[in-house]
């Protein structure tokens, strides 16, 4: 009789179609048994496990519904062969206790530094914007320039102002002259330089505003009190495991990082805060990116107004340098002309001597008849 043919059993999934797509995808990534994968999370190793593979897990963590599922599976004594591989391999991780919180704790350790790193730039751009906008000399004397030119405008409306909102500097090249062709801004630009040079540098003593505009104050300190939550997870975990080497390491190499952090956060806010009541801010409606973008605006827009007056200075002065050629011309042209003028005369009277009266008009009449073909001919 002819042998049968070995017939592979077919697989079935508890997985949605979907779902067991993306599990394949990613248990593929992870080259490790899922053994050593379990030992490794246990044991919160980063260095058996990468973070990369710690981010892939946390993905593939089975749902409440699917590990109900697979105990259900087992109860019925059902062939776990028959089961796909990534099947098997989410049956086995639903064996880990508190795998999603083992996980999260592997994922706070392995991305710790880089969002220490990534959040004390922030803080400090913070902490030094505030306080160079507010001890800035050369701005709070620019600023009572640009109230002054405020209050003569507007002296015929009500009485002078003591003061004004900073959004009020994005408004001063809205203000035009008669001729279109200049801004207030360009006026005032023009008034620093002339009578007060010192404080064309002003933006000098403004140090770190572009970085700190691109801050939001709030999501640091959000970020700040996530990052003191999960530390709190840590230490908890610290606890509740004996000679946790791991865990002990990181506390103590870590701590002191988030203190200073904290504490240089807490700063930032008491520094912001006396900036915002300097300029009469309200801190409640006010956050550091729409704060210091004021001032990153008025920088550019005044350092615009100071070339584009410079560029019509240079305009303005090779068109009276090209005047004063045209003119220096004309004048050389006339003094040629008298002095063509005055020796026809004095020869005139020396042949009215010796001639008659007629022969000298004649030679006159040739004369100038002469001079204005020739200036004729030049003109043509």
């Amino acid at each position: 009789q002819p042998s049968k043919r070995f017939k592979k059993p077919e697989t079935v999934s508890l997985l949605e179609h979907t779902r067991l797509r993306n599990i394949a995808i990613s248990r593929r990534k992870i080259e490790m048994s899922v053994d050593k994968v379990i030992s490794a999370v246990n044991a919160l190793d980063l260095k058996q496990v990468s973070l990369e593979n710690v981010e892939l897990l946390q993905r593939m963590v089975p749902t409440d519904q699917e590990a109900k599922a697979y105990r259900q599976y087992q109860l019925e004594k059902k062939d776990l062969c028959l089961l796909t591989e990534e099947d098997r391999f989410l049956m086995q991780l639903t064996r880990v206790e508190r795998l999603s919180n083992k996980l999260s704790i592997m994922s706070y350790m392995g991305n710790f530094l880089d969002n220490v790193h990534l959040i004390t730039p922030q803080v400090h751009a913070i902490i030094s914007a505030s306080s160079s906008v507010k001890s800035s000399r050369k701005l709070r004397r620019l600023l009572e320039v640009v109230l002054a030119f405020g209050n003569y405008l507007n002296s015929s409306k009500r009485g002078p102002a003591y003061g004004f909102k900073l959004q009020s500097l994005d408004t001063l090249g809205d203000t035009k002259s008669s001729d279109k062709r200049s801004s207030l801004l360009h006026y005032i630009a023009e008034t620093i330089r002339e009578k007060l040079p010192d404080l064309r540098t002003f933006d000098t003593e403004l140090l770190h505003v572009d970085k700190a505009a691109m801050v939001s104050l709030e999501i640091v300190v959000s970020d700040v009190a996530e990052l003191e939550k999960g530390m709190e997870v840590v230490r908890k975990e610290c606890k509740e495991r004996a000679n946790t080497t791991v865990l002990t390491d990181f506390l103590v190499n870590s701590e002191d990082k988030l203190k200073r952090l904290k504490a240089d956060t807490r700063l930032a806010q008491e520094n912001f805060k006396e900036c915002l009541e300097f300029f009469g801010e309200s801190p409640r409606t006010s956050d550091a990116s729409t704060f210091f973008s004021i001032f990153v605006r008025f920088i550019r827009a005044f350092k615009a107004a100071e070339q584009e007056n410079e560029q019509r200075r240079r305009l303005e002065l090779a068109a009276a340098h090209a005047l004063n050629n045209s003119n220096s011309e004309e004048v050389v042209k006339r003094n040629k002309l008298n002095q063509k003028r005055q020796q026809v005369t004095r020869r005139t009277a020396r042949i009215v001597a010796s001639r008659d009266v007629e022969e000298v008009l004649a030679d006159q009449w040739a004369e100038i008849n002469s001079m204005i073909l020739a200036r004729t001919n030049r003109v043509g």
